[in-house]
């Protein structure tokens, strides 16, 4: 039996800091249409897809969550099964919880495997122990209109039926345990206004995600909107609602397995990739492995000073420190030094004397300003230094 899973990515972090709002997922109906949707709040835009076509009498599905971890947040099957998950502060779960662990990677993947409705993922999932819901809820609806919210409250399993709703919304609180849940959240209040006196659609839900989005360290990296019916997946990256990416499942599933970055689809936006260099927790998260990077700098001229730093926008290289970080010092005019960075993480950076009081300049005369480098993989950087000069008092 493989080893359970029990915490999600954004469990962790919010058990961590959770005086931190983070996380909408709502689903409504009509007599025609069914939808879901989502805004996945994190610290971190490190962001899968993942297609996998039907198998070996296993359903297709289409999944999102964060990369090299080990559950997704949430996903469609082939027959608009939905489910996500939010952060929620810890609740007491003392009660002996006799179940087996799930024998596969996540136990509402299996479910999105083997289930078309909301009452046979229930039935599916009601079998196993499910730990991790100690920390978090999860929504699950399906094409019918028909949907149910999974949390542990009151120190017992619960699932939240819609009721004489025709919405059902998940932010980040427990919804059992709670004495109201009116005025309880800002983004709850936004998404029931919306959905209660509107019919689900893409303009409607657009209206939701954008109006509950976050900001700032702890921000909106990416939102869906699932047509459950029409088996169609709408993708927005990082907060931006004007441009999105369209998954028709059917005609995803001829493709074949599917694994990319969630930004890959999209134009590279300055707001993300400002993010990404300054404020991304990528180096905080232990499941993201590192790579080793090895920094060069070649001066084609006597260097007026024996010490050389390095300064970046990385942890690693001090956030923009003033000290930054040492470089060797390996033959007259090349210094040199490896530190390890996380796959994925993107920085910018510069070199200076140790005191700042000389910068480096190309052929040109030209400053050799702040340079941008992604690490994908094992990488040696080389710069070129024509002449160093000394920067006016």
């Amino acid at each position: 039996m493989k080893k359970i899973k029990i915490l999600i990515l954004a469990a962790i972090l919010l058990a961590q800091i959770i005086d931190l709002s983070a996380c909408t997922i709502f689903t409504s109906s009509s007599a025609k249409n069914v939808f879901a949707g989502n805004n996945e709040d994190m610290c971190t835009t490190s962001t899968v897809i993942h297609i996998k076509p039907p198998k070996d009498g296993k359903y297709g599905q289409i999944l999102w969550g964060f990369e090299n971890d080990e559950n997704y947040q949430g996903g469609m099957n082939e027959h608009g099964l939905f489910f996500d998950g939010a952060g929620t502060p810890p609740v007491e779960m003392t009660k002996e919880w006799n179940l087996p662990a799930y024998d596969g990677d996540y136990v509402l993947q299996g479910a999105l495997e083997n289930c078309k409705t909301v009452d046979e993922a229930l039935n599916f999932i009601k079998n196993y122990k499910m730990p991790y819901l100690k920390y978090c809820h999860i929504l699950l609806a399906d094409a019918s209109g028909d949907a149910a919210l999974i949390e542990w409250g009151n120190n017992q399993l619960n699932f939240i039926r819609k009721g004489d709703k025709n919405y059902l919304i998940a932010t980040n609180f427990n919804t059992t345990e709670a004495s109201t849940i009116d005025g309880h959240c800002y983004r709850y209040d936004i998404a029931k206004e919306i959905l209660s006196k509107g019919k689900p659609s893409l303009e409607n839900y657009e209206k939701v995600l954008s109006l509950a989005h976050q900001e700032g360290n702890f921000c909106t990296v990416y939102s869906t909107i699932c047509d459950l019916k029409k088996g169609k997946v709408y993708l927005y990256n990082f907060h931006d609602f004007s441009n999105s990416h369209t998954f028709d499942l059917k005609a995803e599933f001829e493709k074949g397995e599917q694994i990319r970055m969630l930004r890959s689809y999209f134009s590279p936006s300055f707001a993300e990739q400002s993010f990404r260099m300054r404020n991304d927790c990528i180096s905080g998260i232990n499941r993201i492995p590192y790579r080793k990077v090895t920094f060069n700098l070649i001066s084609e001229k006597q260097t007026p000073f024996d010490s050389l730093i390095i300064r970046g926008s990385s942890v690693e290289l001090g956030r923009w420190n003033r000290t930054g970080i040492t470089l060797a010092k390996k033959q007259a005019n090349k210094f040199s030094k490896e530190i390890q960075l996380k796959k994925g993480a993107l920085m910018d950076y510069e070199f200076s004397s140790i005191n700042q009081d000389y910068y480096p300049i190309d052929k040109n005369g030209i400053r050799i300003r702040e340079i941008t480098v992604e690490i994908k993989s094992d990488t040696v950087i080389n710069i070129h230094v024509s002449d160093w000069k000394l920067r006016k008092k």
